[in-house]
């Protein structure tokens, strides 16, 4: 398998050899025309100079001077009024001249250009006049481009190896310092795929990778809250039921004693039948989610009262409030909402089952139902225990049971169930509470129609 570290390095070579081979043809191509501009500036440096020598006294000398510095490149052309030609200096420079640029010249115009040639196929020429006892003449000097561009194509291929080996050298070493986080990473990801939701990785860096390493460790952070959360529902639903089932099997077993009496038995049925229900419960509320996750649960819209809903549910709850004496205060006004009348009496039963187990005896609960133009909203309030803010955070997930009294004796599904319905209904639940100083759960719903009737 190719890694990651092997694509940074083939990526980086890729890209510096396309770099480096549109970078020499362009830079070939303007090079040439600078070398051509100074060539031409040069030549008629020459061409003049070469005029100088030509016409002192000893011209047989500088003709043999001349002829002796092929190494320069130039090729001299002399053409008299008869169009006759005498060359001189490199003999493999040849090039056609027009007849007209060659009488343009003994006219006593200067002349340049890039002419077509025969070896090399191109030249630069560059003619001017001059005269010669009293005889015009027109020189023509010729030199090849080709041979300044090779040295200059040398020096830009030398400097481009160049670049390339130091570039691939310092890519290497950075590569290798990009990479190493990543690898950090890969292997943490393994270690969570095995379980391992605790690893956390060093942030060293502000960027991209440390952005990316931070919300890891963010993410295991929850992960292990979460796999903390379905260790605690496992050991608490495994107690749960294992507590009623003890109970059930000891107090069936007792039963088969003949010697005890009617009112004994009496008892220990009823206990059997209590254990029954909350197995049933637990049963119930798990089977509930389920089916609520699933998203095939029976969702039927309906508009109805929902302040008429509320007071079924404290009246059916009646037994539970009257044993420990608590006060209700209830403001219910008449309110209309659409919705899944069924679901969300098990929102109202499953907070106010809640709101009188953890009020104290003598305590008060309030239930208040308001509305605006747009949504319904309730809020119960009690006076129990309150929960711990670290929990609050957490309260309606799934298998969270926070490590106080209001925990006693429960799932941790009801708020959970409560959370999932209100989320259908695209509504919100919320929870504000303090230690010793009670707690307001508050369910916020659309109407989605007018209140009025």
């Amino acid at each position: 398998m190719k890694t990651i570290y092997a694509k940074l390095i083939s990526s980086f070579i890729i890209t510096i050899l396309l770099s480096m081979i549109i970078a020499f043809y362009f830079v070939t191509a303007f090079n040439k025309r600078d070398i051509q501009n100074n060539l031409a500036t040069n030549m008629k440096s020459v061409a003049y100079e070469f005029i100088q020598l030509y016409g002192n006294e000893n011209a047989q000398q500088a003709v043999s001077f001349f002829t002796n510095m092929s190494f320069t490149g130039y090729t001299f052309i002399i053409y008299d009024e008869h169009l006759q030609k005498q060359e001189i200096g490199e003999r493999k420079l040849q090039a056609v001249i027009q007849e007209k640029d060659i009488v343009k010249v003994l006219n006593g115009e200067e002349h340049t250009n890039y002419v077509k040639g025969v070896n090399p196929p191109f030249n630069s020429i560059i003619g001017v006049p001059f005269e010669e006892n009293g005889k015009q003449y027109a020189l023509f000097v010729l030199s090849n481009p080709e041979k300044q561009m090779r040295s200059s194509r040398k020096i830009q291929l030398t400097q481009l190896a160049f670049v390339l080996i130091i570039g691939s050298l310092f890519f290497l070493y950075i590569s290798k310092v990009l990479v190493q986080p990543i690898k950090k990473l890969i292997k943490a990801t393994e270690e969570v795929g095995n379980g391992n939701y605790k690893v956390q990785i060093p942030v060293t860096s502000k960027d991209e990778i440390g952005s990316l390493t931070s919300h890891f460790n963010k993410m295991t952070k929850e992960l292990s809250k979460i796999e903390q959360m379905r260790q605690d529902f496992v050991a608490g639903v495994s107690h749960e039921i294992q507590s009623p089932l003890t109970s059930i099997h000891g107090f069936a077993k007792a039963l088969k004693n003949n010697e005890i009496d009617e009112q004994a038995k009496m008892e220990y049925l009823t206990i059997i039948e209590q254990e029954s229900t909350r197995l049933s419960q637990i049963g119930g509320n798990l089977l509930k989610l389920a089916s609520l996750d699933s998203e095939h649960h029976p969702f039927t819209l309906v508009r109805y009262r929902v302040d008429e809903q509320i007071r079924r549910v404290i009246t059916s709850l009646a037994p539970q409030w009257e044993a420990k004496e608590l006060l209700l205060n209830i403001e219910l006004p008449e309110t209309y909402l659409i919705g899944d009348e069924d679901l969300l009496e098990q929102v109202w039963v499953n907070l106010l089952t809640n709101a009188i187990k953890f009020t104290p005896q003598l305590g008060n609960i309030d239930i208040d139902l308001t509305t605006d133009e747009s949504t319904v909203t309730c809020s119960i309030t009690d006076t129990g225990p309150g929960i711990p803010e670290k929990d609050l955070k957490y309260l309606f997930e799934r298998f969270y049971k926070a490590d106080h009294s209001r925990s006693s004796r429960g799932s941790g599904l009801g708020l959970a169930i409560v959370k999932k319905i209100v989320e259908m209904h695209g509504g919100q639940t919320m929870v504000m509470s303090e230690l010793n100083n009670g707690s307001t759960f508050v369910v916020t719903l659309p109407i989605n129609q007018t209140n009025e009737i």
